[in-house]
């Protein structure tokens, strides 16, 4: 029997696993086809080897969060990477949510590593949709003294208003594909152990 959850974007829970099919192979072809526009990921902190490219937000190296882009009148856009990738964003439009808002690929080298850090300090946040493609023996998600249960084909939404680190100690990328949106009214439905639903 499910126990009935009620999520929202202010839950103070680590995360949610959802239940979406993710069509890993055909989504890691079209990433090998684009890898070679990888950007380093926010070089001014202490990361090590992370890498990213947008498919849908500001442009394909404006690799940070929608929001640190966002202006008056302009709108996110499939930017040029995002055009060669159009069978990964027409996964990510049937997946329900009422707006997106960017598209990510992030990825972390062999070797590398993304920094203890907390997103969101003032608030939760269980917000990012994010997708393990790649999941090499090797790899840890930490948030919250949590570990993430992440393999291949997981989708999970994060809240990053807790501390979390993540490493890659194997001799194969980590693949991820981060999504952010507004969620439609059936989003949590699709959470693995949700029976109701709260927006």
């Amino acid at each position: 029997m499910t126990t009935a959850t009620t999520y929202s974007r202010d839950s103070d829970i680590e995360y949610v696993q959802m239940n979406f099919d993710v069509p890993v192979g055909p989504i890691l072809r079209e990433y090998n086809e684009v890898k070679d526009s990888l950007n380093l990921q926010r070089p001014e902190y202490d990361h090590k080897d992370w890498h990213a490219v947008t498919l849908y937000g500001y442009g394909s190296d404006k690799t940070k969060s929608h929001w640190e882009y966002r202006q008056k009148g302009v709108k996110p856009f499939v930017t040029d990477i995002g055009e060669k990738c159009y069978g990964t964003l027409n996964w990510v439009r049937s997946l329900p949510y009422t707006r997106i808002d960017d598209v990510r690929f992030l990825v972390i080298k062999p070797g590398g590593y993304i920094a203890k850090h907390i997103d969101v300090l003032e608030h939760n946040w269980l917000d990012p949709l994010n997708i393990s493609l790649t999941y090499p023996e090797g790899s840890k998600f930490i948030l919250n003294d949590k570990e993430v249960p992440y393999k291949p084909g997981v989708s999970v939404v994060l809240n990053v208003h807790y501390e979390h680190y993540v490493e890659n100690n194997s001799d194969e990328e980590r693949v991820h594909l981060v999504v952010h949106g507004k969620k439609n009214k059936d989003f949590w439905s699709k959470a693995l152990d949700t029976a109701t639903i709260n927006i």
